[in-house]
């Protein structure tokens, strides 16, 4: 029963969320929905899979509409980093283990994937398990992510590589 009420409780908090009249308490309801952090922004038409208690945001951090955010582990985004639009993050990846062979040589994983500060992710990014972006970082739109990327640096490409480091100077 318990399971029922919190599913219940978890549908009336996202319409909440989708409804324009509601949405302007949306970090309220988002706060209720287990997610950690003040002063965010949040698109209403994104897609969580997994639990908003693992989604941790800094402060004025955005994700912007359309991402898909599967937060089977944490995801953390630090102060002032923002996600483009139709960006992916990832925190699992499974071949359909026991059934499929291939988790021999692919077991699955659950790492967190963590965007230091003043950071921004490009549309239609996409970021796999286990990864972190440092601080003042970009990562431009199309890439995939699958290496750590260290502070003040832009990549790009699939796979994404650096393309290059950002002068700290202006960044201060």
């Amino acid at each position: 029963m318990s399971r029922l009420l919190a599913s219940l409780k978890h549908r009336i908090l996202l319409w909440f969320i989708n409804t324009p009249i509601f949405n302007r308490y949306s970090q309220k309801w988002y706060e209720a929905l287990g997610v950690v952090g003040s002063k965010y922004r949040i698109s209403p038409n994104i897609t969580l899979v997994g639990s908003y208690s693992n989604l941790k945001l800094g402060q004025r951090s955005e994700i912007n509409a359309g991402c898909f955010l599967l937060a089977k582990d944490r995801i953390v985004i630090g102060e002032n980093s923002t996600l483009a639009y139709q960006t992916t993050i990832l925190t699992s990846a499974n071949p359909n283990g026991p059934h499929n062979v291939l988790v021999r040589l692919y077991p699955a994983i659950k790492k967190p994937v963590i965007i230091g500060k003043n950071s921004w992710i490009g549309a239609r990014a996409t970021i796999l398990p286990g990864v972190t972006i440092g601080n003042y970082c970009i990562v431009a739109a199309g890439a995939l992510v699958t290496k750590d990327v260290p502070d003040y640096t832009l990549v790009a490409g699939v796979p994404a590589r650096e393309i290059k480091q950002l002068d700290k100077t202006l960044l201060r």
